[in-house]
């Protein structure tokens, strides 16, 4: 799926009909069931859902190639916030994962030498896919990039989600809920009252 969704960020190499078909992988990924998504919890917090939120909602409200994000209520506050999960086993599995693509990549272009020169797109993912699945490090580009918004970008009304790291770990992301919508959904923006360019 990941690798689906890098290829449909590639509008400029590949034609508009292979686009419209791999975007549908950024919104129609699989969702893990709340068993899973509970176990990657207890593994890595120490406790069940249950234990550690007022609530959590066992639907998730997005699923992507790497993990879903659930709604929760801050134990005691009762304050709304997101719970990013990853699919449980996907850290296990990603580097056999990486190994075929680059073997799959390197066959062909051994074998179609002067028709096949994608090499570089197994180059790209292998290095950034571990990063993508420590959460840790996207917490910290969060509170990175609220930094930089807040130094350098006077009067640009952003908001980059608060971490509560006390509720994160390399598998779950736990943050301020903040409302919003897809960046592609045209009728929102509209409806916000957003310039579209």
């Amino acid at each position: 799926i990941k690798i689906g969704q890098h290829l449909a960020n590639l509008d400029y190499l590949i034609p508009k009909e292979y686009i419209q078909v791999l975007s549908s992988l950024f919104d129609n990924t699989p969702s893990s069931s709340y068993s899973d998504v509970a176990k990657v919890i207890q593994e890595d917090l120490g406790a069940h859902p249950d234990q550690l939120f007022d609530s959590f909602q066992t639907e998730p409200i997005a699923s992507a190639s790497l993990a879903q994000v659930h709604v929760a209520y801050e134990k005691g506050t009762g304050k709304k916030i997101a719970i990013k999960v990853q699919h449980r086993g996907l850290r296990e599995t990603s580097s056999g994962d990486l190994f075929a693509l680059c073997s799959a990549v390197a066959a062909a272009e051994y074998l179609f030498q002067n028709d096949f020169t994608w090499g570089w797109i197994a180059d790209e993912i292998a290095p950034q896919l571990p990063k993508e699945l420590d959460f840790l490090n996207e917490g910290k580009n969060a509170e990175r990039a609220a930094e930089y918004m807040k130094e350098a970008a006077n009067n640009l009304d952003c908001v980059v989600p608060k971490i509560h790291w006390e509720s994160s770990s390399s598998r779950v992301l736990c943050m301020d809920f903040e409302e919003g919508f897809n960046a592609n959904d045209i009728e929102a923006i509209e409806k916000a009252g957003l310039k579209k360019k």
